[in-house]
């Protein structure tokens, strides 16, 4: 059974290259892309995700909040996605609840590895 996974992502352009990366798993399902934890919200209740990926460099606002907001929608895991992560953002997504942190910069194979890992 695949691990099902919903992307957020501000910028589409990184949504839809980073679902395309992962659509190259067959042990992973993309259930759902959104913009912002508001639209990701409206998509949680049929996406019924096993993982989620937050991208927490927010246009508007904090990502340890947005971090917080999932949590009180889903139980799934929330792994904070980022380009770049300084120690005091890494410890305020982790107390935000965030599984674990990934940079963007991963290559596929391991992120998918990770992703996987993550949803158990």
């Amino acid at each position: 059974m695949a691990v099902r996974v919903l992307l957020i992502d501000a910028h589409e352009d990184a949504r839809t290259s980073l679902a395309r990366r992962l659509s190259r798993d067959p042990e992973l399902e993309i259930v759902g892309c959104a913009s912002s934890v508001a639209e990701a919200a409206s998509i949680l209740p049929h996406a019924r995700p096993d993982i989620v990926l937050l991208d927490i460099h927010r246009s508007n606002g904090d990502g340890a909040d947005a971090c917080r907001e999932l949590r009180q929608l889903t139980e799934a895991p929330v792994v904070a996605f980022a380009s770049f992560i300084t120690p005091e953002l890494w410890q305020a997504v982790k107390e935000a609840g965030a599984a674990d942190t990934l940079l963007k910069q991963i290559d596929t194979d391991r992120l998918c590895r990770e992703i996987r890992r993550l949803a158990e």
